[in-house]
Protein backbone atom coordinates (compact mmCIF):
# COMPACT_ATOMS: atom_id res chain seq x y z
CA UNK A 1 0.00 0.00 0.00
CA UNK A 2 1.60 3.26 -0.70
CA UNK A 3 1.71 6.33 1.27
CA UNK A 4 0.61 9.90 -0.11
CA UNK A 5 4.22 10.89 -0.44
CA UNK A 6 4.82 8.16 -2.12
CA UNK A 7 2.05 8.80 -4.72
CA UNK A 8 2.80 12.13 -4.92
CA UNK A 9 6.64 11.33 -6.15
CA UNK A 10 5.23 9.02 -8.41
CA UNK A 11 2.57 11.47 -9.80
CA UNK A 12 5.24 14.22 -9.45
CA UNK A 13 7.91 11.55 -12.17
CA UNK A 14 4.88 10.21 -13.87
CA UNK A 15 3.71 14.11 -15.34
CA UNK A 16 7.69 14.37 -16.65
CA UNK A 17 7.48 11.23 -18.69
CA UNK A 18 3.77 11.45 -19.93
CA UNK A 19 3.98 14.82 -21.54
CA UNK A 20 6.66 13.95 -23.22
CA UNK A 21 5.51 10.78 -24.58
CA UNK A 22 2.89 9.53 -27.32
CA UNK A 23 -0.98 7.79 -27.00
CA UNK A 24 0.39 4.71 -26.79
CA UNK A 25 3.08 5.39 -24.14
CA UNK A 26 0.90 7.11 -22.02
CA UNK A 27 -1.79 4.81 -22.18
CA UNK A 28 0.46 2.63 -20.26
CA UNK A 29 1.57 4.84 -17.82
CA UNK A 30 -1.68 5.77 -16.51
CA UNK A 31 -2.39 2.03 -16.58
CA UNK A 32 0.63 1.24 -14.59
CA UNK A 33 -0.44 4.62 -12.12
CA UNK A 34 -3.74 3.10 -11.49
CA UNK A 35 -2.20 0.32 -11.01
CA UNK A 36 -0.02 0.83 -8.16
CA UNK A 37 -2.16 4.08 -6.60
CA UNK A 38 -5.52 2.50 -6.66
CA UNK A 39 -6.83 5.37 -7.94
CA UNK A 40 -9.78 5.37 -10.66
CA UNK A 41 -8.80 6.55 -14.48
CA UNK A 42 -10.81 9.37 -14.88
CA UNK A 43 -9.37 10.55 -11.27
CA UNK A 44 -5.58 10.13 -12.46
CA UNK A 45 -6.13 11.65 -15.96
CA UNK A 46 -6.90 14.66 -14.30
CA UNK A 47 -4.16 14.45 -11.55
CA UNK A 48 -1.82 14.14 -14.64
CA UNK A 49 -3.16 16.88 -16.76
CA UNK A 50 -4.18 19.89 -13.75
CA UNK A 51 -0.94 21.42 -12.03
CA UNK A 52 -0.65 20.14 -8.25
CA UNK A 53 -3.11 22.50 -6.07
CA UNK A 54 -1.52 24.75 -3.19
CA UNK A 55 -2.75 24.23 0.02
CA UNK A 56 -5.86 26.86 0.68
CA UNK A 57 -5.59 29.63 2.33
CA UNK A 58 -8.05 31.10 4.53
CA UNK A 59 -9.30 34.64 3.35
CA UNK A 60 -8.99 37.11 6.36
CA UNK A 61 -10.61 40.41 5.71
CA UNK A 62 -9.14 43.27 7.76
CA UNK A 63 -10.26 44.06 11.41
CA UNK A 64 -12.86 47.12 11.91
CA UNK A 65 -13.01 47.00 15.32
CA UNK A 66 -8.99 47.58 16.08
CA UNK A 67 -6.81 47.64 19.35
CA UNK A 68 -8.38 51.92 20.08
CA UNK A 69 -11.88 50.69 19.68
CA UNK A 70 -11.38 47.56 21.55
CA UNK A 71 -9.72 48.90 24.52
CA UNK A 72 -12.19 51.72 24.73
CA UNK A 73 -14.91 49.22 24.71
CA UNK A 74 -13.12 47.02 27.81
CA UNK A 75 -12.73 50.65 29.75
CA UNK A 76 -16.47 51.11 29.02
CA UNK A 77 -17.20 47.11 29.92
CA UNK A 78 -15.14 47.38 33.25
CA UNK A 79 -16.92 50.84 34.41
CA UNK A 80 -20.12 48.71 33.78
CA UNK A 81 -19.04 45.97 36.08
CA UNK A 82 -17.94 43.71 33.45
CA UNK A 83 -22.06 42.43 32.88
CA UNK A 84 -22.84 40.58 29.79
CA UNK A 85 -23.02 41.66 26.68
CA UNK A 86 -26.83 41.61 26.03
CA UNK A 87 -26.93 44.40 29.12
CA UNK A 88 -23.47 45.88 27.74
CA UNK A 89 -24.40 46.51 24.20
CA UNK A 90 -27.51 48.92 24.14
CA UNK A 91 -26.04 50.70 27.07
CA UNK A 92 -22.47 51.55 25.25
CA UNK A 93 -24.00 55.32 24.64
CA UNK A 94 -24.88 56.09 27.99
CA UNK A 95 -22.15 54.98 29.77
CA UNK A 96 -19.65 56.63 27.22
CA UNK A 97 -21.12 60.22 27.36
CA UNK A 98 -21.11 60.19 31.53
CA UNK A 99 -17.58 58.85 31.55
CA UNK A 100 -16.72 61.82 29.07
CA UNK A 101 -19.10 64.36 31.14
CA UNK A 102 -16.75 62.92 34.37
CA UNK A 103 -13.08 62.95 32.96
CA UNK A 104 -12.47 59.08 32.73
CA UNK A 105 -12.43 58.82 29.23
CA UNK A 106 -11.33 60.23 26.04
CA UNK A 107 -12.50 59.60 22.65
CA UNK A 108 -11.84 60.98 18.58
CA UNK A 109 -15.05 60.72 17.06
CA UNK A 110 -13.85 57.86 14.51
CA UNK A 111 -13.44 55.31 17.42
CA UNK A 112 -16.76 56.92 18.70
CA UNK A 113 -18.48 56.09 16.04
CA UNK A 114 -17.13 52.11 15.83
CA UNK A 115 -18.51 52.36 19.65
CA UNK A 116 -21.98 53.45 18.96
CA UNK A 117 -21.90 50.79 15.83
CA UNK A 118 -20.61 47.72 17.08
CA UNK A 119 -23.11 45.06 17.18
CA UNK A 120 -23.91 42.17 19.82
CA UNK A 121 -21.67 39.71 18.55
CA UNK A 122 -18.61 41.74 18.13
CA UNK A 123 -19.23 42.80 21.53
CA UNK A 124 -19.58 39.06 22.72
CA UNK A 125 -16.91 37.97 21.06
CA UNK A 126 -14.44 41.28 22.90
CA UNK A 127 -15.72 40.80 26.26
CA UNK A 128 -15.61 36.76 26.06
CA UNK A 129 -14.98 35.72 29.75
CA UNK A 130 -15.80 32.57 31.71
CA UNK A 131 -17.77 33.70 35.34
CA UNK A 132 -17.29 31.43 38.55
CA UNK A 133 -19.90 30.80 41.04
CA UNK A 134 -19.92 29.69 44.02
CA UNK A 135 -21.78 26.24 44.69
CA UNK A 136 -22.43 26.80 48.08
CA UNK A 137 -26.21 26.82 49.10
CA UNK A 138 -27.54 26.85 52.67
CA UNK A 139 -31.18 27.71 53.91
CA UNK A 140 -31.68 29.67 56.66
CA UNK A 141 -35.11 30.95 56.10
CA UNK A 142 -37.31 30.17 59.12
CA UNK A 143 -41.19 29.47 58.59
CA UNK A 144 -43.35 32.42 59.40
CA UNK A 145 -46.38 31.99 62.34
CA UNK A 146 -49.98 30.92 61.85
CA UNK A 147 -50.24 34.51 60.80
CA UNK A 148 -50.02 33.16 57.31
CA UNK A 149 -53.65 32.29 56.60
CA UNK A 150 -54.26 36.18 56.98
CA UNK A 151 -51.77 37.02 54.02
CA UNK A 152 -52.71 36.09 50.64
CA UNK A 153 -50.54 33.82 48.56
CA UNK A 154 -49.21 35.41 45.19
CA UNK A 155 -47.74 33.42 42.56
CA UNK A 156 -47.15 33.62 38.52
CA UNK A 157 -45.90 36.41 36.50
CA UNK A 158 -46.60 39.88 37.58
CA UNK A 159 -49.31 41.93 36.16
CA UNK A 160 -48.45 45.48 37.76
CA UNK A 161 -46.78 47.43 35.39
CA UNK A 162 -45.99 50.76 37.79
CA UNK A 163 -42.83 51.26 40.14
CA UNK A 164 -43.71 50.70 43.88
CA UNK A 165 -44.69 46.82 43.82
CA UNK A 166 -41.53 44.99 45.40
CA UNK A 167 -40.28 41.80 45.83
CA UNK A 168 -37.88 41.19 49.08
CA UNK A 169 -35.62 38.27 50.44
CA UNK A 170 -32.89 38.19 52.90
CA UNK A 171 -29.47 36.74 52.74
CA UNK A 172 -27.37 35.30 55.54
CA UNK A 173 -23.87 35.95 55.53
CA UNK A 174 -23.43 33.11 57.99
CA UNK A 175 -20.87 31.29 55.76
CA UNK A 176 -20.48 27.48 56.37
CA UNK A 177 -22.12 27.81 59.81
CA UNK A 178 -25.56 28.92 60.54
CA UNK A 179 -25.48 28.56 63.77
CA UNK A 180 -25.54 31.57 66.38
CA UNK A 181 -25.72 35.35 65.34
CA UNK A 182 -24.60 36.65 62.21
CA UNK A 183 -25.75 39.54 59.63
CA UNK A 184 -28.23 39.27 56.88
CA UNK A 185 -29.07 41.29 54.20
CA UNK A 186 -32.05 42.71 53.63
CA UNK A 187 -32.49 42.78 49.31
CA UNK A 188 -35.73 44.33 48.05
CA UNK A 189 -36.25 44.78 44.12
CA UNK A 190 -38.89 46.66 42.17
CA UNK A 191 -40.96 44.53 39.76
CA UNK A 192 -41.61 47.61 36.98
CA UNK A 193 -38.25 49.32 37.01
CA UNK A 194 -35.88 46.78 38.51
CA UNK A 195 -34.80 49.46 40.88
CA UNK A 196 -32.87 47.47 44.09
CA UNK A 197 -32.38 48.39 47.68
CA UNK A 198 -30.16 46.53 49.89
CA UNK A 199 -29.96 46.74 54.20
CA UNK A 200 -27.98 44.84 56.72
CA UNK A 201 -29.08 43.63 59.91
CA UNK A 202 -27.94 41.81 63.13
CA UNK A 203 -29.85 37.98 62.80
CA UNK A 204 -32.82 37.94 61.85
CA UNK A 205 -34.90 40.78 63.95
CA UNK A 206 -38.74 41.25 62.97
CA UNK A 207 -37.84 44.47 64.80
CA UNK A 208 -35.11 45.40 63.02
CA UNK A 209 -36.24 44.04 59.65
CA UNK A 210 -38.98 46.72 60.05
CA UNK A 211 -36.40 49.26 60.64
CA UNK A 212 -34.84 48.86 57.89
CA UNK A 213 -37.46 48.32 55.46
CA UNK A 214 -39.10 51.26 56.61
CA UNK A 215 -35.89 53.25 56.05
CA UNK A 216 -35.94 51.54 52.50
CA UNK A 217 -39.16 53.12 51.57
CA UNK A 218 -37.99 56.53 52.68
CA UNK A 219 -35.15 56.26 50.02
CA UNK A 220 -37.30 54.69 47.29
CA UNK A 221 -38.19 57.32 44.51
CA UNK A 222 -41.09 56.06 43.95
CA UNK A 223 -44.35 55.32 46.83
CA UNK A 224 -44.47 51.57 47.79
CA UNK A 225 -47.67 50.18 47.03
CA UNK A 226 -46.95 46.48 47.41
CA UNK A 227 -44.40 44.27 49.07
CA UNK A 228 -44.18 40.28 48.21
CA UNK A 229 -41.68 38.28 50.53
CA UNK A 230 -40.90 34.66 51.51
CA UNK A 231 -42.59 32.55 54.16
CA UNK A 232 -39.62 33.85 57.09
CA UNK A 233 -40.17 34.73 60.37
CA UNK A 234 -38.27 38.20 59.35
CA UNK A 235 -41.10 38.83 57.32
CA UNK A 236 -44.54 36.94 58.19
CA UNK A 237 -45.04 38.52 61.45
CA UNK A 238 -47.53 40.96 63.20
CA UNK A 239 -45.41 44.24 63.46
CA UNK A 240 -45.31 43.76 59.33
CA UNK A 241 -48.64 42.92 59.11
CA UNK A 242 -49.85 46.09 61.05
CA UNK A 243 -47.09 48.50 59.27
CA UNK A 244 -48.40 47.48 55.51
CA UNK A 245 -52.15 47.47 56.34
CA UNK A 246 -51.57 50.88 58.36
CA UNK A 247 -49.72 52.48 55.34
CA UNK A 248 -51.93 50.60 52.79
CA UNK A 249 -49.42 48.57 51.22
CA UNK A 250 -50.61 45.30 49.85
CA UNK A 251 -48.25 42.73 51.51
CA UNK A 252 -48.46 39.01 49.67
CA UNK A 253 -45.99 35.91 50.27
CA UNK A 254 -45.33 33.30 47.94
CA UNK A 255 -45.85 29.59 48.42
CA UNK A 256 -43.58 27.69 50.52
CA UNK A 257 -40.36 25.56 49.22
CA UNK A 258 -41.43 27.41 45.28
CA UNK A 259 -38.75 30.15 45.28
CA UNK A 260 -39.73 30.97 41.56
CA UNK A 261 -42.73 33.06 43.17
CA UNK A 262 -39.52 35.07 43.69
CA UNK A 263 -37.88 35.12 41.18
CA UNK A 264 -37.34 38.71 40.79
CA UNK A 265 -35.54 39.34 44.16
CA UNK A 266 -33.82 35.49 44.20
CA UNK A 267 -31.78 36.70 40.81
CA UNK A 268 -30.60 39.38 42.34
CA UNK A 269 -29.43 38.14 45.53
CA UNK A 270 -26.63 36.71 43.32
CA UNK A 271 -25.62 39.86 41.30
CA UNK A 272 -27.02 42.72 43.88
CA UNK A 273 -25.10 40.81 47.49
CA UNK A 274 -23.09 37.47 46.62
CA UNK A 275 -21.29 39.32 44.13
CA UNK A 276 -19.91 41.99 46.20
CA UNK A 277 -19.34 39.94 49.37
CA UNK A 278 -19.09 36.21 48.60
CA UNK A 279 -19.85 33.65 51.05
CA UNK A 280 -18.15 34.73 53.96
CA UNK A 281 -19.04 34.86 57.64
CA UNK A 282 -19.74 38.38 58.86
CA UNK A 283 -21.36 38.40 63.06
CA UNK A 284 -19.88 40.90 64.56
CA UNK A 285 -21.60 44.66 65.26
CA UNK A 286 -19.12 46.96 63.61
CA UNK A 287 -19.30 44.25 60.54
CA UNK A 288 -22.93 45.35 59.83
CA UNK A 289 -22.14 49.23 59.97
CA UNK A 290 -19.48 48.24 57.71
CA UNK A 291 -21.77 46.60 55.25
CA UNK A 292 -24.15 49.54 55.27
CA UNK A 293 -21.99 52.03 54.68
CA UNK A 294 -21.03 49.41 51.66
CA UNK A 295 -24.66 49.61 50.55
CA UNK A 296 -24.96 53.23 50.45
CA UNK A 297 -22.39 53.40 47.30
CA UNK A 298 -23.50 50.04 45.91
CA UNK A 299 -26.97 51.02 45.59
CA UNK A 300 -26.36 54.31 43.71
CA UNK A 301 -23.67 52.05 41.51
CA UNK A 302 -26.50 49.39 40.39
CA UNK A 303 -29.87 51.46 40.37
CA UNK A 304 -27.81 54.46 38.07
CA UNK A 305 -24.63 52.19 36.14
CA UNK A 306 -25.95 48.64 35.75
CA UNK A 307 -28.46 47.92 33.02
CA UNK A 308 -30.90 45.05 32.89
CA UNK A 309 -32.78 42.63 30.91
CA UNK A 310 -36.71 42.76 30.84
CA UNK A 311 -38.53 39.45 29.77
CA UNK A 312 -40.92 40.69 26.93
CA UNK A 313 -42.78 37.91 26.06
CA UNK A 314 -42.39 34.08 25.78
CA UNK A 315 -42.75 32.37 22.63
CA UNK A 316 -43.86 28.37 22.58
CA UNK A 317 -43.07 27.00 19.22
CA UNK A 318 -46.13 24.42 19.17
CA UNK A 319 -44.64 21.74 16.42
CA UNK A 320 -41.38 21.57 18.83
CA UNK A 321 -42.80 22.20 22.57
CA UNK A 322 -39.35 24.73 23.06
CA UNK A 323 -39.84 27.57 24.42
CA UNK A 324 -37.96 31.04 23.00
CA UNK A 325 -37.62 34.19 25.96
CA UNK A 326 -37.39 37.86 23.67
CA UNK A 327 -36.36 40.51 26.20
CA UNK A 328 -36.72 44.39 26.36
CA UNK A 329 -33.44 46.59 25.39
CA UNK A 330 -31.22 46.71 28.68
CA UNK A 331 -31.69 49.75 30.67
CA UNK A 332 -30.68 50.92 33.96
CA UNK A 333 -33.53 51.07 36.72
CA UNK A 334 -32.85 55.45 36.38
CA UNK A 335 -33.44 54.92 33.16
CA UNK A 336 -36.56 52.80 33.18
CA UNK A 337 -37.49 55.62 35.86
CA UNK A 338 -37.05 58.52 34.04
CA UNK A 339 -39.75 57.18 30.53
CA UNK A 340 -42.11 55.95 32.83
CA UNK A 341 -45.48 58.11 32.55
CA UNK A 342 -46.67 57.15 36.53
CA UNK A 343 -43.07 59.00 37.71
CA UNK A 344 -43.52 62.92 38.47
CA UNK A 345 -41.59 65.53 37.03
CA UNK A 346 -40.32 66.85 40.20
CA UNK A 347 -38.93 62.98 40.98
CA UNK A 348 -37.76 62.70 37.26
CA UNK A 349 -35.73 65.84 38.18
CA UNK A 350 -34.24 65.22 41.48
CA UNK A 351 -33.15 61.97 40.06
CA UNK A 352 -31.48 63.93 36.80
CA UNK A 353 -29.95 66.28 39.68
CA UNK A 354 -28.29 63.39 41.42
CA UNK A 355 -27.47 61.36 38.14
CA UNK A 356 -25.33 64.06 37.00
CA UNK A 357 -23.37 64.34 40.29
CA UNK A 358 -22.37 60.51 40.16
CA UNK A 359 -19.06 59.38 38.89
CA UNK A 360 -19.45 55.40 37.88
CA UNK A 361 -15.28 55.19 38.38
CA UNK A 362 -15.71 56.72 41.49
CA UNK A 363 -17.88 54.31 42.82
CA UNK A 364 -16.14 51.74 41.71
CA UNK A 365 -13.36 53.19 43.94
CA UNK A 366 -15.45 53.40 47.11
CA UNK A 367 -17.03 49.94 46.21
CA UNK A 368 -14.08 48.11 46.20
CA UNK A 369 -12.10 50.32 49.39
CA UNK A 370 -15.45 49.22 51.42
CA UNK A 371 -14.87 45.55 50.51
CA UNK A 372 -11.33 45.30 50.83
CA UNK A 373 -12.51 46.82 54.46
CA UNK A 374 -14.40 44.59 55.28
CA UNK A 375 -12.33 41.54 54.17
CA UNK A 376 -10.12 43.01 56.59
CA UNK A 377 -12.05 42.03 59.40
CA UNK A 378 -12.08 38.10 58.23
CA UNK A 379 -8.44 37.87 58.59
Amino acid sequence: MMTKMSKREYLIQLKKKYHESNKKARTQLLNDFCDFTGYHRKYAINLVNNPFKTKWKKKTRKKKYDIAVTSKLLVLWRASNEICGERFQPYIPAILKKLKECGEITVGPKVEEKLFQISLASVKRIIRKTRRRSKIRISTTRPGSILKKHITVRYGRWKETDPGWCEMDTVSHCGMDPSGEYVSSIDLVDIATSWTEQAAIMGKSEKFTLEEIKKIRKRLPFPLRGLDSDNGSEFINWHMHKFCKKNRITFTRGRPYYKNDSAHVEQKNYTAIRQLISYARLDKSKQKDMLNDLYASWRLYLNFFQPSLKLKKVVKNTATGKIQKKYLEAKTPYQRLLEHPKISREQKLRLIWQYQKLNPIKLQEEIREKVARIKKTLQ
